[in-house]
């Protein structure tokens, strides 16, 4: 019942995503021959199809678009059924606040893991048609940097969704924040710890791919994977508690 009450709140924004994400997949590859030119000039290290694939995709603006996507499907909760006049209902089901809210975590991680695994196939499966070869151990190396810099996305959004009453007011405060979080972690004196999630989703931070070649190299650091992980657990223990003591 929980799950099914969370997916029928989430079900529109993620089959948008999932849709978009294969399509800018399916665009980048099909097109390589029309796009690689322009891709080129703007980005001049780029000097074949793995770095050319990296730049638009999995470094480049798909990964955006699922960051947005983690933005999106972060929005909902108890705030949204005040909103609809549903609440009465749903807090009169025989489950505490908090399994509400797991419920809603819990698929939203597993929608942002689908959503992580669809360019490796997509992509892998279109070079061939385009006589490209890309390996599917390629994409799926970005994988975990994708879900957890995802769900570590999606945490943001779901905090602010549980303090806001409005939806709109929850995405603007949840895209502003990251926004500067992101400006943040850029900062000279932050830097050697890594905390920038969009860099670490496209592999340049710390250094999983070599940033001329664009290939992995010999190390696969679990270190920042866990990092973000855990901030994103503590974000949604946040959310947690805060619905557990909410006066709704």
């Amino acid at each position: 019942m929980l799950w099914y009450k969370a997916w029928r709140e989430s079900r529109v924004r993620f089959l948008l995503s999932a849709s978009l994400i294969a399509v800018m997949c399916l665009v980048y590859t099909l097109l390589e021959s029309y796009l690689y030119p322009g891709v080129v000039h703007s980005t001049p290290r780029v000097q074949n199809y793995t770095q050319y694939i990296h730049w638009t995709v999995f470094g480049g603006a798909t990964r955006g678009i699922l960051q947005l996507s983690c933005l999106l499907l972060g929005l909902g909760g108890l705030q949204r059924d005040r909103k609809q006049n549903t609440l009465g209902f749903t807090l009169a089901l025989p489950v505490s606040r908090t399994s509400l809210v797991v419920s809603r975590a819990t698929l939203g991680l597993l929608q942002i893991l689908v959503l992580s695994l669809i360019p490796p196939f997509v992509i892998t499966a279109a070079s061939h048609l385009v006589h490209q070869q890309l390996p599917l151990a390629y994409g799926l190396r970005f994988v975990p940097l994708w879900a957890v810099g995802g769900i570590f996305t999606f945490a943001i959004s779901f905090l602010a969704s549980i303090i806001f009453t409005s939806e709109y007011v929850s995405l603007a405060v949840a895209y502003i924040t990251y926004i500067f979080y992101l400006a943040g972690a850029r900062y000279p004196r932050l830097r050697p710890y890594h905390l920038h999630v969009a860099d670490f989703m496209s592999g340049l931070l710390p250094r999983y791919l070599d940033t001329h070649t664009m290939l992995w190299g010999p190390a696969y650091a679990l270190t920042p994977i866990f990092g973000f992980f855990t901030a994103a657990l503590i974000l949604l223990s946040i959310g947690a508690f805060v619905t557990s003591r909410q006066d709704l």
